[in-house]
């Protein structure tokens, strides 16, 4: 004999507030005759979650109290329906029950045929903008998907992967590239290129050179295929565009030079660096064929010629300074990493700032405020990193300029930031910072002798 476990608790409920099924529906809106089904003493259905919803504020609890017992008798008694389903998971994310969403995941795993269900129900509210929330009904189909090389594996690898990269926990987002990596050759073209794009931009903050050389040949010679081939420009027959990417082809060709050449420039190969500037200079060949393209374009001309003025400064040409910084101040958004390259280059070639720290301290402002923030083109992760870069090439020139106490804050913002976005970095990785650290405790415990001395 059926056991009607959650309508004897809210029923339950009900009599210990003194509420008949009048009073509920006065409070609930809810038609009495309608209660009468889910709640009356033959009941035999659940409710709707939106009537629940209603029934749990007029009882005076949190959303989502009866939701458990809602669960489980539903997974008790009553086969799958995804009419019911779909607003019940929908609910729990809204209020992030994640708890309560991988219960009902796994109760519904229980019959295979869900998978499918599953993914097809995950795909429509990624596209309607859901995220992180998502990443339990991607694992689901992983871990229950019997073909390795199927299509919701794959895809569901790929959506993982970026849903854990929007989040500026460096580990997390190289934990991310790693798993990805058995998979992303088997992603469709659009796919693959915006999976190459992201992996790189982690592995160049953890400076795997190796791999960004290996991720930048792969990407722009794949981009140049599909140019090629003219890929872009064929419609399918729903009018869709057959290549789906975040972004116009052209950054993807682009940047396979760009990041290359940036790589062989924290390597210290200036010269090397020097010759990928060349193939990504004048890109008037390459056909934009939308505004966004062209926009791309003028970007990436940018692009080259800051690249061109950081290798000079960086080689200690010091003449080309002024004519850096007056780029610096026609493009703010170059600001962040024109910084970095000026005070390394001062750090390397043991040159004075003196006559532009003024400007260069009205750019640092600019660069934590609210409005750098808001206009920036980089992501969180890269643009965090930077600036932990910026703040321990302050803290070394500050050394070097014997203002300890200046030198000193900058080092603790530089490792803050590395704390913040969880880069596994100890001092031992700042060999320029320690040198400096131990050339000025020699000049305090010189300075201590003389004073007893005395």
């Amino acid at each position: 004999m059926r056991k009607f476990y959650f309508h004897t608790v809210i029923t339950n409920e009900l009599n210990s507030k003194d509420l008949n099924l009048n009073k509920i529906s006065q409070l609930t809106g809810i038609n009495r005759g309608t209660l009468s089904v889910v709640l009356g003493k033959d009941a035999s259905k659940l409710p709707s979650i939106d009537h629940l919803d209603k029934i749990t504020q007029a009882l005076g609890y949190p959303e989502g109290w009866f939701y458990d017992h809602y669960i489980e008798e539903y997974f008790q008694d009553h086969t799958p329906h995804w009419k019911k389903l779909k607003p019940l998971l929908h609910r729990c994310i809204q209020l992030n029950f994640s708890k309560k969403v991988e219960k009902i995941l796994n109760s519904l795993i229980e019959d295979e045929s869900q998978v499918s269900h599953i993914f097809n129900l995950a795909e429509h509210w990624y596209t309607e903008g859901q995220r992180q929330e998502l990443i339990l009904f991607y694992e689901t189909v992983i871990k229950n998907e019997k073909n390795r090389h199927s299509e919701r594996n794959i895809i569901s690898h790929y959506r993982i992967f970026f849903l854990t990269t929007d989040d500026n926990d460096v580990e997390a987002r190289l934990r991310a590239a790693i798993r990805l990596e058995a998979y992303y050759k088997e992603l469709e073209i659009g796919y693959r290129l915006d999976a190459l794009l992201k992996c790189i931009s982690i592995y160049f903050i953890h400076r795997n050179w190796r791999k960004i050389c290996k991720y930048c040949e792969e990407m722009r010679e794949l981009a140049f295929k599909v140019y090629s081939e003219q890929l872009h420009m064929k419609i399918k027959k729903n009018g869709e565009p057959y290549l789906k990417t975040k972004r116009s082809l052209i950054v993807y060709y682009a940047h396979g030079y760009m990041i290359n050449g940036t790589a062989w420039e924290e390597q210290g190969e200036y010269e090397k660096a020097l010759t990928y500037i060349k193939y990504y200079k004048d890109l008037t060949w390459f056909e934009s064929f939308d505004e966004v393209g062209k926009e791309e374009m003028n970007r990436i001309h940018i692009y080259a010629r800051a690249n061109e003025l950081n290798l000079h400064v960086l080689m200690g040409n010091i003449s080309r300074l002024p004519e850096y910084l007056q780029f610096l101040e026609q493009h703010p958004h170059e600001i962040l990493p024109g910084m970095v390259t000026v005070l390394q280059a001062a750090n390397k070639h043991d040159f004075s700032l003196d006559d532009v720290y003024a400007t260069l301290l009205q750019h640092l402002e600019y660069i934590e405020s609210d409005a750098h923030l808001k206009d920036n083109y980089y992501d969180n992760a890269n643009t965090m990193d930077m600036m932990e870069k910026l703040y321990r090439q302050l803290a070394v020139y500050h050394f070097r300029q014997a203002n300890y106490s200046k030198g000193i804050e900058y080092m603790s913002k530089c490792l803050a930031i590395a704390n913040q976005i969880n880069k596994k970095s100890e001092f031992t990785e700042y060999p320029e910072l320690l040198k400096v650290l131990k050339e000025w405790s020699l000049l305090m415990e010189r300075n201590q002798k003389a004073d007893s001395t005395d």
